[in-house]
């Protein structure tokens, strides 16, 4: 009877000693895995926010320049994952008279309905709310785009877009800002947590 009392304590313990073992080589691999943010000020300083460490900056390499354009901000490329899309995360701001969006209003009704009321199969939206940012009245909306593999074929694949838009008055007749996430729908919800440490950073210069 002692014998077996023996034996299951033993089992036991081992099994505590298996399970500490488990918890800290889980906690080891999470914290590797962490994210690292980096200082992001804005060329112009008309922004600072956190930034993925790891992500690569996208440049298309030809176009015209952020003064051209009046258009300033960073678009970030993440890791390639088991999507052959990669997520994106993309703070830009709009200065007055720029070359893409003449006021807030008109990004948004760009960005949060279809177009010309046409509805494409696959793509959806969701209704504009109001938030805060930074102290200041914002507007954000989601959206579910598609995009095309390899589109010059004659049945390119189709990948569903989650798209997550922030949008931020500068001040009256100042331009706006815009934080966007764009990540395969499939693995979102990865990636809504890193874009709220971009968001809840941000803050604007002017």
């Amino acid at each position: 009877m002692n014998k077996n009392i023996f034996i299951v304590k033993l089992l036991s313990a081992v099994l505590v000693v298996i399970a500490v073992i488990t918890f800290n080589s889980a906690v080891s691999i999470a914290s590797d895995k962490a994210q690292k943010f980096s200082e992001y000020a804005s060329s112009g300083n008309y922004f600072k926010c956190s930034i993925p460490k790891d992500w690569s900056v996208y440049s298309p390499g030809f176009g015209l320049s952020e003064e051209e354009k009046k258009v300033y901000g960073v678009t970030l490329m993440g890791p390639k994952s088991k999507s052959p899309i990669s997520p994106l995360i993309a703070i830009h701001y709009y200065a007055p008279g720029n070359l893409l969006h003449k006021t807030m209003d008109v990004f948004i009704r760009r960005h949060s309905q279809s177009i010309f009321g046409i509805e494409t199969e696959g793509k959806s939206y969701g209704n504009v709310q109001e938030i805060k940012i930074a102290g200041r009245e914002a507007k954000t909306f989601e959206r579910i785009d598609i995009r095309f593999i390899e589109e010059r074929i004659i049945n390119p694949a189709k990948v569903p877009i989650y798209e997550k838009f922030i949008t931020i008055p500068a001040g009256s007749g100042e331009g706006f800002y815009v934080l966007k996430l764009s990540v395969p729908v499939e693995i979102k919800d990865e990636y809504k947590g890193l874009f709220d440490v971009t968001v809840n950073s941000f803050s604007m210069e002017n």
